[in-house]
């Protein structure tokens, strides 16, 4: 391979790209949200929502047609620890499509969500157990990490509207996981990025992964426990604190940085910790949380439409270059 623009795109296609479907999700749910807040129309979030489930469904397909094609590619992508938590995006999309199916196929919806909380446990102990197992250098704790350990965070997001005997204490399950390693890998990961040489600008949009917990985490603490405490208020004012910091650290990285798939690391934490705070705003009448709401309503939509639209620009001109390609070449030279 002397030329990597003579690669195909199939052999481009990184697994990460299903970050796609997170953020569309995460945005179709913050909409919605929006809905019994302002009174705005429920066809934007279902518009959204019906975006991910098709982009999800896209991508299933092409990248399956990879695996058929390129099975080194995607087994070295899955051996690498650099990228093997980038899978944890399908199962993750797996958790959260079924709260845009549910309202329409019930069933289809309850079974997508169990056969998905499965494989984000299976998945988490396989994770957790290759880093116990292999000694881990320090600068290689990455953002990224937090995807197959703290993303059990996902399953109370709609588990806790499905109704099935048992479904409440899997959540909790999953919620106790999630929250205390979210603890444990953000500290260890600040370690590193404070001790360590700083992360290329080609992963720096994974920086904004750490903001994910704090959202989703918020999330599912009102839905399993119904109420806002001080707690809950931590996660989501602590959200914002680390939105702020990394985004000040971000704001610079096109210039550096041209666009790729990495930048889709910045689309789910987004549209989570803006999902957050317009639920925790739905009982205050107070200005500026109202405002701060609808202002990261609205950012959060400009920055998944810019992505949308960088993407889709870049498959057509053929300069679709994703920054996980590297490492994959550098696994299978090895």
């Amino acid at each position: 391979m002397e030329n990597t623009d003579r690669l195909s795109f199939l052999e481009f296609l990184p697994v990460s790209i299903f970050g796609a479907v997170m953020g569309l999700s995460g945005l179709s749910f913050a909409w919605n949200q929006a809905v019994h807040l302002w009174h705005l129309p429920l066809i934007i979030s279902q518009l959204i929502g019906g975006l991910a489930v098709i982009t999800f469904i896209i991508l299933t397909f092409t990248y399956s047609l990879k695996f058929w094609k390129y099975p080194d590619l995607v087994l070295q992508e899955f051996k690498n620890p650099n990228t093997i938590s980038f899978f944890s995006t399908i199962i993750i999309s797996l958790l959260l499509l079924p709260g845009i199916l549910l309202p329409l196929f019930p069933t289809l919806a309850v079974s997508i969500w169990v056969v998905a909380t499965l494989l984000i446990g299976l998945f988490a102990w396989y994770v957790l157990r290759q880093w116990l197992d292999r000694q881990q250098k320090p600068a290689s704790a990455m953002p990224v990490w937090l995807l197959p350990v703290v993303g059990t965070l996902n399953v109370p997001i709609i588990g806790s509207k499905i109704l099935i005997p048992g479904s409440h204490e899997v959540c909790l399950f999953f919620f106790s996981i999630g929250t205390v390693f979210a603890i444990i890998l953000i500290t260890i990961i600040f370690s590193r990025l404070i001790f360590q040489e700083p992360m290329p600008n080609t992963v720096a949009p994974t920086l904004m992964i750490m903001v994910a917990p704090l959202g989703l985490a918020f999330n599912s603490y009102e839905n399993l426990s119904h109420s806002q405490d001080m707690f809950a208020a931590v996660l989501i004012y602590f959200g914002l604190f680390l939105l702020l910091l990394l985004s000040s650290k971000l704001l610079m990285l096109p210039r550096a940085c041209p666009f790729q798939i990495s930048w889709w690391a910045v689309s789910f934490p987004l549209a989570t910790i803006t999902n957050a705070m317009c639920r925790f705003v739905e009982n205050k009448t107070e200005f500026i949380p109202q405002y701060l709401a609808k202002f990261l309503l609205l950012c959060t939509t400009l920055v998944i439409l810019f992505l949308l639209i960088q993407t889709i620009i870049r498959i057509v001109k053929g300069t679709f270059v994703p920054v996980s390609f590297t490492h994959v070449q550098t696994a299978i030279k090895e």
